[in-house]
């Protein structure tokens, strides 16, 4: 009889320990779900999508053998998992940062979580905090936009979680699953590239360092397949869209002046550093060096030297990188992934002082003290990100209210004229018709949208006069003579050159532009006062 007696006892610890499980996972979902209360949901799916997401977005637009040529630089991966999303015309495309956001915050909670913590409590303490700073950081509640950040964020920190496990229960099995997600983690974000590289270094040092001579040599063996893996990748998506980039001078600013000199370099650095601090939300220097430092040492005395190792490297590492002009440093776009890494071994670090005021304590203070420490940390958390929750930081450019007036009230022998920047958002919201694409070295995504099937729309092919001048002579050549067609004009994302080229080009052709349903449409009419 004493045999049923002990399997009803070990049935009844597994079904208490599968509903603890479960209500730690509850708990996960709760603080990944949390970006619903953190970001404007409603504001997502309804403000239009201006120039820097429009090139994304209308890549749904175009046939899907067509996504490797429209991608541009945009992780191909991303712009396959948009068309999953997105509903034709409308912006639930935004719904796919604001997923890898939630588990951007989710990965955040199992790096802290995953260490060799003295007890549960601390265990889940130690990841709510990691899960709070990756939710809380300012550089996530901003990427509200229609790009890979959060993705980059999301991986950053999967990547270091697999190093953890790793280091947990080596196996091959594992580091198989750590090659494979850096390898393949290019489809959807670029960093991932510099984070395995500094995760896989980090492997062998440590593993040269304890004369782990076969661990070494299997790392070296599934980084070797990682890096072909990543560069195959590379070579058939990116590449391209790389070297336009690099060609381009917005980043000029985002590169270590080396040819300025050592000290040059070193103030620039530290600088880019100040401006990333906003960014960072942990406070002054005097505050967030010590933590990020205690984070670091919390790895290593929990276990975890290597992944300890490869968050340190990264900030060094993307240094070198911008030196190099490999890669943009500074930019709080770009180096979101970076900042979210920071924030996360920071919190860490919280997590190890309270556990080492718990050791060094007794009684209730052993537990009163590392509460109102993990109290202030989360405290430390709101304040600086209160004036990004729920904030708005998508450009207002409406491309989308401009399609639907003309749509709405356009006759069919009107000509429609779209500025170059407003091309991939008309092609995007334009409701009749299948765009194409037409190539262009003017612009780095390397093409424009146009609508072959419909002449009547003329797309300028260049932001100044002359370009300007070509596409108004162009859409003068539509309009019927004799008759009092109009002309539309949709524009957006004008810069100030763009803007004295098209009152030079209007001027000159006696055409005054006349506003109509605002957003910066306007109409033309080039019949003259009789047709009023």
């Amino acid at each position: 009889m004493a045999r049923p007696a002990v399997s009803q006892a070990a049935a009844r610890l597994w079904l208490l320990a599968r509903a603890r499980l479960t209500a730690e996972h509850v708990w996960v979902s709760l603080l990944g779900l949390g970006v619903l209360a953190v970001h404007d949901v409603g504001y997502l799916l309804s403000q239009p999508f201006w120039n820097d997401e429009a090139w994304v977005a209308v890549t749904t637009r175009f046939p899907l053998s067509q996504l490797p040529a429209t991608t541009s630089s945009t992780p191909i991966g991303w712009s396959l998992l948009l068309r999953l999303v997105t509903v034709r015309g409308s912006e639930s495309a935004r719904l796919l940062p604001l997923a890898f956001a939630g588990l951007a915050v989710a990965a955040g909670y199992f790096l802290g979580r995953g260490l060799a913590w003295p007890d549960r409590l601390g265990a889940v303490l130690a990841g709510t905090l990691a899960g709070l700073g990756v939710l809380l950081v300012p550089a996530m509640l901003l990427r509200d936009d229609l790009k890979q950040y959060t993705a980059d964020a999301c991986l950053t920190l999967l990547v270091l979680v697999l190093v953890s496990r790793l280091e947990r229960d080596w196996s091959r099995r594992n580091l198989a699953l750590l090659a494979g997600t850096a390898g393949a983690g290019i489809l959807l974000s670029d960093p991932v590239a510099f984070v395995a590289v500094a995760a896989f270094a980090a492997l062998v040092l440590v593993g040269t360092a304890r004369r782990a001579w076969r661990q070494v040599a299997e790392t070296a063996v599934a980084g070797a397949a990682a890096a072909a893996l990543l560069l195959c990748l590379y070579l058939a998506f990116d590449a391209r869209a790389a070297r336009a980039l690099g060609s381009s001078a917005h980043w000029d600013g985002f590169y270590v002046p080396v040819r300025h000199g050592l000290h040059a370099s070193l103030t620039w650095v530290v600088r880019m550093l100040g401006l990333l601090r906003a960014d960072l939300g942990l406070g002054p220097a005097v505050v967030a060096v010590p933590l990020v430092l205690a984070g670091i040492v919390t790895l290593i005395a929990r276990g975890r030297p290597a992944t300890a190792l490869a968050g340190a490297a990264l900030l060094p590492e993307m240094v070198v990188l911008s030196a190099l002009r490999v890669y943009p440093f500074g930019d709080p776009r770009t180096s979101t992934f970076l900042i979210v890494a920071v924030v996360a071994v920071a919190a860490i670090g919280v997590a190890g002082l309270a556990a080492a005021i718990r050791r060094l304590l007794a009684g209730a203070a052993a537990w009163l003290v590392p509460a109102v420490l993990a109290a202030t940390a989360v405290a430390g958390l709101l304040v600086p990100a209160a004036p990004d929750v729920r904030s708005h930081p998508i450009p207002d450019e409406d491309v989308r209210d401009q399609a639907s007036y003309v749509a709405a009230r356009a006759r069919p022998a009107d000509v429609i004229l779209v500025n170059l920047n407003s091309n991939w958002g008309f092609a995007y919201y334009w409701p009749y018709g299948q765009p194409a694409r037409r190539a262009t070295t003017v612009v780095r995504q390397g093409y424009v949208a146009y609508f072959p099937d419909q002449p009547r729309v003329v797309v300028a092919g260049n932001r100044d006069l002359a370009g300007v001048r070509a596409a108004l002579t162009a859409a003068l050549g539509r309009v019927r003579p004799g008759s009092c067609a109009r002309i539309w004009l949709v524009r957006s994302h004008v810069t100030a050159g763009e803007r004295a080229a098209w009152a030079a080009a209007l001027r000159a052709a006696r055409l005054a532009p006349v506003a109509a349903g605002g957003h910066g449409l306007a109409v033309l009419q080039p019949g003259g006062a009789s047709c009023r």
